[in-house]
């Protein structure tokens, strides 16, 4: 007899969560709905709405209460909840879990609740994460292709670049991010290449072009942020890179030396979906006679274009980089590097970003290069998830 009872309480639970989805169907006619719009307090509507599947303490209801298979999250998880912006659950509230590529077992409730209301249980929601340790996702802004970010991550990069006159030289860098805890990061990254090489005769002059490929020099880096302030919408980063001598020295990809590369990432949101990303930091070698020691400095500004309310973001980007041998007598080199920043699926998990750096000084044996960087960002699900 407790068997078929708790198995009907079990289905009642499931009933109740499935008919939720119906409610934008039955707003104007629900006399519940008609109770929702008195409710004022995030807390009010978050009892009233959103308890039955994800429970009075944010921790979720169990599978066996829920009587389905989706496991919903625990909202008092910092690392679960902190890491998207407060926009995208609002999305997610109004329009349910298929507008971010969710299961639809989310439902939407835009026709039963008022944004005001939305807003209020979207950040009493959020407020179940007591440590404000953890940076939030408003500062994962997008990733631009040479000026590094001060947000930790959790993601896969693919990153291409290629000259486009003689020699050509394309590289590719694959990239591992792994976020430890609250702020901090460490990043391996493996390049490879292949490039043509100038073959010289008898008399020192070019005759020719030979192929060279091989892999370049592995990278280990930690990143740990030192402030965010999101009233402020600030937040910056310490980072440190080191490079071993792992690549081909023969076919150029190398110089043999192990280098060093510090430097400081701040990241500046700016009212109206703009963003600005600052880097400045130097590139230190073991052995000055065969790589200077080097200065850089980098920065970003970018708008994110929204399609429709809380589709996918489209996201112009135009960088300006400067960068200086420390001896007397060398010349800053300065480039300018624009790009357009793309989410690819409805998850926004999956990014695009394509540009060119362009050269405008110094164009001695400088070239054009066309950039692209594939991210994919693995906390938020598989590659081929959320489409």
């Amino acid at each position: 007899m407790k068997t078929v009872r708790a198995n009907r309480i079990r289905a009642l639970v499931k009933l109740l969560c499935i008919s939720a989805v119906m409610i934008p169907v039955f707003a104007k006619t629900s006399s519940n709905l008609d109770e929702w719009s008195e409710l004022k307090s995030g807390r009010q509507i978050y009892r009233a709405a959103c308890s039955t599947c994800h429970g009075s303490s944010g921790t979720g209801a169990s599978r066996a209460e829920l009587g389905f298979e989706t496991e919903v999250p625990d909202f008092t998880d910092c690392d679960f909840t902190s890491r998207e912006p407060h926009g995208d659950w609002v999305g997610i509230v109004t329009e349910g879990g298929p507008t971010r590529g969710f299961d639809r077992m989310m439902p939407a409730f835009g026709g039963g609740l008022r944004d005001d209301q939305i807003d209020r249980v979207v950040s009493h929601v959020k407020g179940f994460c007591k440590d404000k340790h953890w940076p939030p996702g408003e500062f994962n802004i997008p990733r631009a292709l040479k000026t590094g970010k001060a947000y930790p991550e959790d993601e896969f990069v693919w990153f291409l670049e290629c000259t486009v006159e003689e020699p050509v030289k394309f590289v590719g860098k694959f990239i591992v991010e792994k976020r430890l805890g609250k702020r901090q990061q460490i990043e391996v990254m493996i390049p490879v290449g292949v490039q043509q090489l100038e073959v010289t005769d008898d008399i020192g002059g070019v005759s020719g072009y030979r192929v060279g490929e091989g892999i370049g020099d592995v990278a280990l880096a930690w990143k740990g942020v030192l402030w965010h302030h999101l009233p402020a919408g600030t937040i910056g980063s310490l980072a440190a890179e080191v490079f071993f001598p792992t690549g081909d020295e023969k076919d150029g990809f190398s110089d043999g030396i192990f280098k060093f590369e510090p430097f400081l990432a701040i990241g500046q949101l700016i009212p109206g979906d703009n963003f600005v990303q600052l880097q400045a930091g130097a590139e230190l070698s073991t052995k000055t006679s065969v790589a200077k020691h080097e200065v850089f400095w980098r920065g970003a500004v970018g708008h994110t274009f929204t399609q429709g309310t809380f589709g996918r973001a489209w996201s112009p980007i135009v960088e300006v980089l400067g960068s200086k041998e420390i001896e007397d007598g060398s010349e800053i080199e300065w480039n300018i590097v624009p790009s357009l920043h793309l989410t690819l699926n409805a998850r926004q998990h999956i990014m695009l970003n394509i540009g060119a750096s362009i050269p405008v000084n110094d164009f001695s044996g400088r070239q054009i290069t066309v950039m692209a960087s594939l991210l994919w960002d693995f906390f938020d699900g598989g590659f081929a998830e959320g489409w």
